[in-house]
């Protein structure tokens, strides 16, 4: 009786840290969002305005936090009022269906900046972020260390399929001691 206890305990243990190596690992493979932003012109001399474009792919209800860099400031959005907020350089928005977010800013200095932000996908429990993008305020090169591209949690469902092996191995492990 002894033993079936131990190996109970043991097969428990092994599950929890499974379970617990899972919930750490999935969210960074689950996933099928893509949120990238486009800035139009990529320079802007002081005073002047650029269109933020954020394209959405695979967000059926979530949230968008933009951090607009000092030396900026927002002028529009082409999002309804009661989707949005304004806190400080912050824009949030809140996303059910939309593919595309447009909105203005105006530059207030001609120092090169960084636009940065994240998404939370509130339907399938992801959250990641949106890639820096640099603008230069005046002519040249945007800042270094900046990438247009989009970013994704992934969307590898051979992730599941692994992990669901890997607990059945497990399992099926437990039971032949």
């Amino acid at each position: 009786m002894k033993n079936n206890l131990r190996l109970s305990r043991g097969r428990v243990s092994i599950i929890l840290i499974s379970m617990f190596a899972v919930f750490c690992v999935v969210p960074a493979w689950a996933g099928g969002v893509t949120v990238s932003r486009d800035i139009d012109p990529p320079s802007v001399p002081a005073g002047g305005e650029v269109l933020v474009t954020l394209s959405i792919d695979g967000m059926d209800a979530g949230g968008i936090v933009e951090t607009i860099p000092e030396g900026f400031s927002f002028v529009e959005t082409s999002f309804p009022a009661d989707s949005y907020r304004i806190s400080g350089q912050k824009l949030i928005f809140a996303v059910i269906g939309e593919g595309e977010i447009t909105y203005r800013v105006r530059a207030e200095t001609a120092d090169s900046r960084v636009f940065t932000g994240t998404w939370n996908d509130a339907v399938n429990k992801e959250e990641g972020t949106i890639p820096p993008t640099g603008i230069n305020g005046g002519s040249g090169a945007a800042p270094a260390g900046t990438d247009p591209g989009p970013t994704s949690a992934g969307s590898s469902s051979w992730a599941w399929v692994a992990l669901t092996l890997a607990a059945a191995a497990i399992v099926v492990a437990g039971k032949k001691r």
